[in-house]
């Protein structure tokens, strides 16, 4: 069904070596995809690889080596920052065209473009619909979204260094030690108080005089300012002021990630940044791969319910600020 969307097939010679990755999506999940895409690249060294994301993402997907044309097209959320700018590139033809994601703004994308053949990941996104579905009843890990990726895109999961992934000049660090902080997240039922938030930091800064950084969207303001006015030491905001690239280098040059599960989190996995991350309900398919980096849950796998339906006290409520407090003193004393 999907590839009769894709226009026209291409004569042969005009789309030699020209592969294009669709993958419009939100931040977390494409930032966990980015290995994966790495290592495709890396495998078909020779061949010219173009890829779609949603507009946010074009800034990050640009560094990424290797990849020739970023072309903008809306994800399925629509988000507000999905805002798409006129694009003066020109699309041509493609031997393979790989559909990670689909949506309307995929379609009439699509529509734009010639190609030899067609992959779509459809049989690869039921089956783990299903293996989802098996590790909620069974309260088990589920298989990570960034291995799905590897397995979409042909490869094997493997670890790839940042260096390896992105072409990116990284300031030199500053003195004193820092630690972004995001609070917000789009599921209701796993946002953690702001009055932990408060105790954990007051309880951070009694160890060290550190430099607290928050991050986030808009909607995280009102966090911060209350936030920030109950606490008796200074801390600092870039909450809408940055674009994925700057938050990626920012993440490159201080010391420690804290944050609920969420796509600020992935960036901090991506890069190489020791981080703690507070899960809400399951199933969880973000998890860390780095063993020095910590996950505190309560759910073990469930709550999907709690997703989608608030409750008056959930999985993530049930996590104690002393918790987070202590594996804290874990990565720091490291």
């Amino acid at each position: 069904m999907l590839s009769s969307i894709v226009i026209r097939k291409e004569k042969k010679g005009d789309y030699k070596d020209r592969i294009l990755i669709v993958n419009p999506c939100l931040v977390g999940e494409f930032t966990a995809s980015i290995p994966a895409i790495v290592d495709f690249i890396q495998r078909n060294n020779g061949k010219k690889i173009d890829i779609v994301v949603s507009a946010p993402l074009k800034v990050l997907a640009e560094k990424i080596i290797d990849v020739n044309n970023v072309y903008v097209a809306q994800s399925v959320f629509k988000r507000s920052s999905e805002v798409l700018n006129d694009q003066r590139q020109v699309l041509l033809g493609y031997e393979k065209i790989i559909l990670l994601r689909a949506s309307h703004g995929v379609y009439n994308f699509l529509k734009k473009v010639s190609a030899q053949n067609v992959k779509t990941g459809a049989c690869i996104y039921a089956r783990y619909a299903f293996h989802l579905l098996s590790s909620i009843i069974l309260r088990r890990t589920p298989k990570q979204w960034r291995t799905v990726n590897f397995e979409m895109l042909g490869g094997a999961p493997r670890e790839i260094p940042f260096d390896e992934m992105f072409e990116l000049s990284i300031e030199n660090r500053k003195n004193g030690k820092k630690i972004i902080i995001h609070t917000g997240s789009s599921w209701p039922m796993m946002y953690w108080e702001k009055e932990n938030w408060i105790e954990l930091l007051k309880k951070i800064n009694a160890l060290e005089n550190f430099e607290f950084i928050f991050i986030g969207a808009g909607k995280d303001i009102d966090d911060y300012n209350y936030i920030s006015a109950n606490l008796k030491f200074k801390t600092h905001s870039v909450i809408s002021q940055m674009n994925l690239l700057e938050l990626v280098l920012l993440m490159r040059t201080v010391d420690y990630f804290i944050g609920v599960d969420s796509g600020p989190a992935n960036m901090a996995h991506l890069a190489n940044l020791r981080s703690i991350v507070i899960f809400g309900p399951g199933p969880h398919m973000y998890i860390p791969s780095d063993p020095n980096d910590i996950m505190i849950d309560k759910s073990n796998g469930r709550g999907l319910y709690q997703r989608f339906f608030l409750k008056k006290k959930g999985f993530i409520q049930m996590i104690s600020v002393e918790e987070v407090f202590q594996a804290f003193i874990k990565l720091y004393r490291k």
